[in-house]
Order: C-alpha cells, then sequence, then structure tokens
C-alpha cells in the first residue's frame, strides 16, 4: 500500500475502551521528575460557553432544547439544566449518586438514522472530580451490531470542551446507515468515590475525511528518542513530535539542545511540556501556571521552534479549569491522555487525547481504526528500549503503520490542512 508521509498530506481535517497506560497512569499519580508522563474557544467566553455558542462544521443530532432521552434502569437520572448551557437555552445533565456505577441515558430512532461517514462531536462539562470516562454506543441496528466510542477525560472541570469520539470497538457487522439507538454512559475513573455530575451538550454528525492520521507523539525529553527512535522513525519518513521539558535537557538520560535541533531536522516538532515536578499543573496558583507556560514557550521560540511551540502537552495528565483557560490562549492544541483514536476533523484542538504506543495489538487495532474510519490516532511513548517499550516492539509498530492507509502528522500539519496556520 503506497505510504502517504507528512510531505505529501493534503486531507482536510480541523483537529476513545481505555488502553492499560501505564506510563500514563503512573504520571497522574506520581512524579513526572522520575517518569515522564506522559479550539477554537468553546463557547462564547473563555469560560463555560455562551448562549450562542460556537460555530462549528456538520448538523447537530440533538441539541438538547427538548430532551428526547430516557435513563437507563438504576444508572442515575437525566433533567434539563439551563445554568449556562454550551448552546441555546438550556444543556442535559446526567447525574449519579455516589452508590450508582453510572449516569447513562439512551435515544431511539424508530425509523433509524443515518451516520455512515460521520464523526460525532459532543461538548461536555463535569463537575467534582478530575477525571471521567464516556463511553457512546452506536447500535445498528441491534446490540449484536455496534459501534463503541470512548474517551477518557482528565478535567478540566467546570469548563465546556468538546469531545471528538472515535471509535475504539466493534460488534458484528453494523450498519451505519440505519442506527436505531444511541446509549451515552458517564463513569468514574481515577476516584471511585463520589457523585457523577456531567451536563452534554450539541451532539453533531460531521462528515469525516477519507484519510486516517497518525501522530507519533514521545514525552518527557527522553535520551533514546534521539538516540534510538529516530533512526526507526527516519527509515519511513514519519516526522515525530517530542514533548520537550527544557529544564531537563543535558541531565542524564535526557536530550540536550543539540539533540532538539538533530530531531527538528528530521522533520519532528518540540512541542511545549511544563516541568511541575511532583505536582499537578493545577495544583499551581494561576500566576504560577501561566509563568511555567511562557516560559516553555519562549525557550522554544527561543530555540527555533516557532511551530512546536504553538502545542501543549499537558504535565501528568490532568487539566484544571485555569489551565485551560491559559493554554487556550497561549497554545493552539493541547493535548493528553484520551485512551483512543479522536474523530476527525476536530472540534476542539485543545482536547485531543492520546493512547499507549506501547499496548501492542490494542495500538494497532486503533491505528487500523483511524485508517478505515478517517480518525486521529495519537500514539503516546516514553523510554524505546531498555525499561520501556522494546525496540523490536517499536519497529514491528512503524511496519504495520507504514502498511496502514494513513498520513503521519504532526500538530501543525493538521493545523496547516485547514489554514489556519499563520
Amino acid at each position: 500500500m503506497t505510504h502517504r508521509n507528512r510531505r505529501t498530506f493534503v486531507t482536510t481535517v480541523a483537529t476513545a475502551g481505555t488502553i492499560g497506560l501505564a506510563g500514563c497512569l503512573s504520571s497522574i499519580r506520581g512524579d513526572d521528575d522520575d517518569e515522564s508522563s506522559t479550539q477554537t474557544d468553546q463557547g462564547g467566553d473563555g469560560d463555560n460557553g455562551g448562549t450562542d455558542g460556537p460555530t462549528l462544521p456538520g448538523e447537530s443530532i440533538d441539541d438538547f432544547e427538548t430532551l428526547e432521552w430516557t435513563s437507563m434502569i438504576d444508572a442515575g437520572r437525566l433533567e434539563a439544566d439551563t445554568d449556562d448551557p454550551y448552546a441555546g437555552s438550556q444543556s442535559a445533565r446526567l447525574f449519579a449518586d455516589e452508590g450508582t456505577d453510572r449516569a447513562a441515558i439512551y435515544r431511539t430512532f424508530p425509523g433509524g438514522t443515518d451516520l455512515s461517514e460521520k464523526t460525532l462531536s459532543l461538548a461536555v462539562s463535569f463537575s467534582d472530580r478530575e477525571q471521567l470516562h464516556l463511553t457512546l454506543e452506536l447500535f445498528a441496528p441491534g446490540s449484536g451490531n455496534a459501534h463503541r466510542l470512548e474517551r477518557t477525560l482528565t478535567g478540566p472541570t467546570d469548563r465546556w470542551v468538546r469531545v471528538d469520539f472515535g471509535i475504539t470497538g466493534v460488534d458484528g457487522q453494523p450498519n451505519l446507515e440505519n442506527v436505531r439507538e444511541i446509549r451515552l454512559a458517564a463513569r468514574r475513573r481515577g476516584d471511585s468515590d463520589g457523585e457523577i455530575d456531567c451536563r452534554i451538550d450539541d451532539l453533531r454528525a460531521i462528515d469525516q475525511p477519507d484519510d486516517g492520521s497518525v501522530m507519533l507523539l514521545f514525552d518527557g525529553a527522553l535520551e533514546s528518542h534521539y538516540e534510538t527512535a529516530l533512526e526507526h522513525t527516519e527509515e519511513y519518513g514519519f516526522p515525530g513530535v517530542e514533548a520537550v521539558l527544557y529544564e531537563a535537557l543535558g541531565d542524564p538520560g535526557r536530550l540536550s539542545v543539540a539533540d532538539l535541533g538533530a530531531l527538528s531536522n528530521a522533520g519532528w516538532e518540540m512541542a511545549a511540556r511544563p516541568r511541575t515536578g511532583a505536582q499537578f499543573m493545577h495544583e499551581l496558583s494561576p500566576e504560577e501556571q501561566e509563568g511555567a507556560i511562557r516560559r516553555t514557550q519562549s525557550f522554544l521560540e527561543s530555540r527555533g521552534f516557532e511551530d512546536g511551540a504553538r502545542h501543549f502537552v499537558t504535565p501528568r495528565n490532568v487539566l484544571g479549569p485555569e489551565t485551560i483557560d491559559l493554554v487556550r490562549e497561549y497554545h493552539d492544541t493541547a493535548f493528553r491522555f484520551g485512551g483512543g483514536p479522536n474523530g476527525k476533523p476536530l472540534t476542539d484542538p485543545h482536547n485531543v487525547g492520546f493512547f499507549s504506543g506501547g499496548a501492542g495489538e490494542t495500538t494497532k487495532r486503533y491505528v487500523d481504526y483511524a485508517a478505515e474510519h478517517g480518525q486521529l490516532a495519537v500514539l503516546h511513548f516514553e523510554e524505546i528500549g531498555g525499561d520501556g517499550l522494546s525496540e523490536r516492539a517499536f519497529e514491528d509498530l512503524l511496519e504495520h503503520i507504514d502498511d496502514a492507509d494513513v498520513d503521519v502528522v504532526t500538530p501543525s500539519d493538521l493545523l496547516e490542512s485547514t489554514g489556519e496556520r499563520d
């Protein structure tokens, strides 16, 4: 199969089952000094949404101005919420008490609805917890023939974001020209205590592009990215994306500034990843968060990595509400753990999810879904070789990507393809 790398990338895009991502989960819970982790404005302002909402592609399946959904048995409750909706006069609120496993709703389409060749995008805001897992299921026509789309959200709380759902599982042989039921479930992730309180709005169907995309995201400025990974990515002409902790450069086991230059010369982009040590980003004061973001971005720009400086990789994965506001102000895209592929075109480039590049057949399956359904698969890597992903497994994955009908891209490639490049 003919391989198309970023130098021939012309597809039109705008910018989740959860994989057991050991590095990602450790970075959510641990010290990122020891183990490297891992829109346009949504709504009328930088806070929560707006009465009119943003202008987005595609068409609305449901604007939630009237609630045509039903709560599933023993799965919480559904109600209208007029307090700061994403768009229009109200959103839908899913709520489950502490002893209830999930908040789940469904809507039926008696005559069927055609969602073939479509990406589904949903506005989401949740409260009182840092992480939430969403599952969207399309039964076409029955439960034995379904697409499953999942996404893990690691913040921000109390901010509207859009989730561009990617396919994570297929049962039977679904006919998406005849979707009879859609189910949506919200579950706790991380902390198993407390209520589930989630608002949703503006479920949209958008024409998916013909071409799928893969991004190779290398986290933590680790020496093996230059010493080991580069040789293999160059064999295929694949660009990478390096999440740069500039304060760690030159430390044992870390990249040097010269290494960054060599990666850049090979087509890689150097993305901004502030270093927060044992703290999550949102545990810093707003002033400290802004300072860390500006310093990291300024470092990259001063070393000639202006393109990469536009893109943000979330330290230790969790974003707080003030953090997302600042990231939207200073960066054009933002990445954090999502657990699966992203649907394209992206309606929220500040909520791009990645998943483990080292999850074996699951990783390969998600690459295949990206190829088949025009999705974006962002593969996350930490150490290559040694105690990390074996060099042989990395080579095998790159060969699988090369055989797949996908473009291997950088964040700036995505923006350039939509005419959003400065």
